[in-house]
């Protein structure tokens, strides 16, 4: 009997940088969602304002758009580790200040020009642990980089709810920044890696001619790459849409389903959870996983889920679908990210995700515009169970596209030379 099963290889990981990767990430996860709940606190204790406190989810996306168009010429002709470093001792120095600001303007700056680095670290973290991982364990990697993820989604606000019932939001903000500087050690730990690009390209110094030079060139390889944009974009926009309902969220489960603080509270845990369970799950079966699967099946459940909430009128059935939320994001983003990383060159992959990463934030931005105004001339929860629906459909889609037959050669776990630029 066990001769009837495919031995499938284990791929082998450079032990020592793929475990302090995988510590920074853990780390400044953790931090993240420290620094997620202390900040909205603070600004509240400060304005007494929930305007204010929604003014905060405005900051990123809009610190992100100011910074994407020449990001990825940045992060491309520079060396990603050192860029890495510099962006968490950077943050690590805005955030250690926020607690001492005079008014909410000043902190408005000071956080914007903290999502700005956190939008130059995103492209150049990405280039670099592509460089350092194989392409035959990137998969693998990636779960594993899910499990820490759903590690610190857990682990970051217990421990904030903790330092706040003992301490106070300002205190919470210093572990944050007290992260990144953990985070920047670790990166200085890691080797430094060569562009295999012309030394003379690299020394190119920045200009307008140059990020419009860049922009052309991903343009050019969007339109060569047809199948893998159409993924990559439609993957996002799913996400994005996603995300907006995520917006509403705390209205629904408090207005339209009728649910206490305390069960929101609960039902934010369940996410976690969930997630934590899906990576556990995917990181076990990753080695016989495909890639096409873990996208296609993936983002297909993750609709699902939200449908599902859409329709809940009771704690048990919007429970059943945070959980669903949380334990089918795993797949869907290690798939996601295995896919991308074997399709772009790492020597343009920086300024390709810093020219969608743009039209991504616009479009962040344009969407929960929408659904906000949408919530405000209809019902919520008709608002909730259309975009929902048109989610479910667009899943589909993805799902077709992933599943053809046609296709199977562009899911593969190796990387895809031909399709690069």
């Amino acid at each position: 009997m066990r001769n009837l099963i495919p031995s499938v290889p284990k791929p082998r990981l450079p032990t020592r940088q793929s475990l302090l990767l995988l510590s920074g990430v853990g780390i400044s996860g953790i931090g993240d969602f420290i620094y997620l709940i202390a900040i909205n606190i603070l600004v509240l204790q400060m304005t007494s304002s929930p305007a204010a406190v929604a003014g905060l989810w405005m900051i990123a996306p809009l610190a992100s758009i100011c910074t994407k168009f020449w990001a990825g010429s940045v992060v491309d002709r520079h060396d990603q580790r050192r860029l890495m470093m510099f962006m968490d001792i950077l943050r690590a120095i805005f955030v250690a200040t926020l607690p001492l600001l005079p008014n909410i303007w000043i902190m408005y700056a000071c956080i914007f020009i903290i999502s700005m680095g956190s939008a130059l670290f995103a492209p150049a973290s990405q280039v670099h642990m592509t460089r350092i991982i194989p392409a035959e364990s990137r998969k693998r990697y990636n779960s594993s980089q899910a499990f820490v993820t759903s590690g610190a989604f857990v682990l970051g606000p217990a421990i904030a709810g903790v330092v706040l019932l003992y301490g106070s939001p300002s205190i919470a903000i210093y572990l944050d920044a007290v992260s990144f500087l953990m985070s920047a050690f670790l990166i200085s730990r890691l080797p430094r890696l060569h562009s295999q690009r012309d030394p003379q390209e690299l020394r190119i110094k920045l200009s307008l001619r140059i990020i419009a030079s860049d922009w052309i060139t991903v343009i050019q390889f969007s339109r060569r790459a047809t199948f893998i944009m159409t993924i990559y974009v439609l993957f996002q926009i799913i996400f994005i849409i996603g995300v907006s309902l995520d917006a509403q969220e705390v209205v629904m489960i408090r207005q339209v389903i009728g649910l206490s603080s305390a069960e929101y509270a609960a039902l934010i845990s369940l996410t976690g959870i969930g997630y934590l369970g899906g990576s556990l799950v995917n990181s076990l079966i990753i080695k016989w996983s495909s890639v096409r699967y873990l996208i296609g099946c993936g983002v297909m459940m993750v609709s699902t889920g939200y449908l599902l909430f859409a329709l809940s009128h009771s704690f048990f059935m919007a429970a059943a679908s945070f959980v669903l939320l949380g334990f089918s994001s795993a797949f869907s983003s290690t798939g996601f990210m295995t896919f991308y990383q074997n399709h772009i060159s790492v020597d343009y992959m920086g300024r390709i995700s810093s020219v969608f990463g743009l039209m991504i934030s616009v479009m962040h931005v344009v969407t929960i515009l929408v659904v906000g105004l949408a919530a405000e001339q209809f019902t919520l929860r008709t608002v909730y169970i259309s975009v929902s629906a048109l989610l479910v459909l667009l899943s589909i889609w993805l799902l077709f596209l992933t599943l053809r037959p046609s296709r199977r050669v562009h899911f593969s776990d190796q990387a895809q030379p031909s399709l690069t630029l």
